[in-house]
């Protein structure tokens, strides 16, 4: 899906006065809804929202294929639209109520009423994208999910094990991020961030002690081409064993601790493979704006390999996360579904980003309090 009509300014209000706060913003995706909240924070369109003058422009859109603007709201466009939604409609067993025959002479003002409709037809949320050039309904709901929490998954705490048992662990956290795209904490603006203010406050004699600043000097010279900066890149490199399932069969754990991680490790395999969802896969804006204020965070800065959850690097990135989401806000799991009028099917979603995040934090918490 190619979702963009990508204006600079969405929610309620005419166009020449569009919102341009943050604090309407929060996604529910962490608590549970009672009822679907009016959308005026959910318009991915700011035309939607605009002030309907007797006259009613055309509005247009980027379309980068074709390296020009188009008019999106066409009767065509409006056509399209309109079979859709009674296609759906009928896969409901409902009524669409709008009137077939009644048409204003501008296809915009169609749109729009038919968006208010469909809006307050379904369960679900909608948005307008535009995909292969034309404006086309896009449902939506939000996966329960913890809200402002970074899931990032160390690698520090396997120094603790059994070099059988390493092994293991190490592989199967090499294959995980690899079928979920997770990154390494160094490929986020937030590390580029934080490396630039230690370099900062290791210079200035009133910042940290002398003891200090030779730790986090090491600790910096490590991240860069030290033994973290090695392990890794080594995560995207070979096997740390061959033949993951026979090795975890094989495996002795020697302690209590090794033994429930492993059983964890099981458990996780369940959540990659072939045929399984990519979590990276769930990512969706639904309020992206061409040029916000503050760029939300998206999952994969929330997602990401990292060496240590508690270390002062670590801890600065956080911190500036915490700091940037009292602006923006974050990208949590959602599910979505373009509506055609060769539509087959009600919308439906699967439970694997609640599964992902439990999993994700038992492992991470065995891994750092009980090893």
């Amino acid at each position: 899906m190619q979702a963009i009509i990508r204006t600079t300014g969405t929610g309620t209000g005419p166009l020449y006065h569009q919102r341009d706060g943050i604090g309407s913003r929060h996604q529910p995706g962490g608590k549970e809804a009672k009822k679907k909240a009016a959308s005026s924070a959910r318009k991915r369109n700011g035309f939607l929202t605009g002030r309907l003058l007797p006259v009613t422009s055309d509005y247009y859109a980027e379309c980068p294929e074709k390296g020009t603007d188009i008019n999106v709201t066409t009767r065509e466009a409006f056509d399209y639209l309109y079979r859709s939604a009674a296609n759906y409609a009928a896969l409901l067993g409902v009524d669409l109520p709008f009137p077939r025959k009644k048409r204003s002479s501008h296809p915009r003002l169609d749109i729009v009423r038919l968006y208010g409709v469909m809006e307050n037809l379904l369960p679900e949320h909608v948005n307008l994208e535009l995909v292969d050039g034309r404006l086309t309904f896009c449902l939506y709901r939000f996966h329960k999910w913890p809200d402002y929490e970074l899931l990032w998954l160390p690698l520090e705490f396997t120094e603790q094990l059994g070099p059988p048992v390493r092994r293991v662990v190490l592989e199967f956290i090499r294959r995980f991020i690899r079928h979920h795209r997770m990154d390494d904490l160094k490929g986020t603006y937030y590390y580029d961030m934080t490396e630039d203010y230690m370099e900062r406050c290791t210079d200035d004699p009133d910042e940290y002690t002398p003891d200090d600043r030779r730790r986090i000097t090491r600790l910096m010279a490590s991240y860069d081409d030290g033994k973290i900066a090695r392990l890794l890149k080594r995560m995207r490199g070979r096997a740390f064993c061959t033949g993951l399932e026979d090795g975890l069969e094989s495996c002795r754990p020697q302690t209590d601790g090794e033994r429930k991680l492993l059983e964890l490790v099981r458990e996780g395999m369940t959540l990659m493979g072939k045929g399984v969802p990519c979590i990276m896969d769930y990512q969706y804006d639904w309020i992206y704006e061409k040029e916000p204020d503050f760029m939300p965070a998206p999952l994969e800065s929330q997602i990401l390999l990292a060496y240590s959850t508690n270390d002062e690097i670590v801890r600065d990135m956080m911190s500036t996360f915490s700091v940037d989401m009292q602006e923006s806000y974050n990208l949590t799991p959602v599910s979505t579904m373009l509506l055609t009028p060769e539509t087959d099917r009600i919308f439906s979603m699967d439970d694997f980003p609640e599964r992902f995040a439990d999993w994700f934090n038992r492992f991470v918490h065995h891994a750092t309090h009980k090893i």
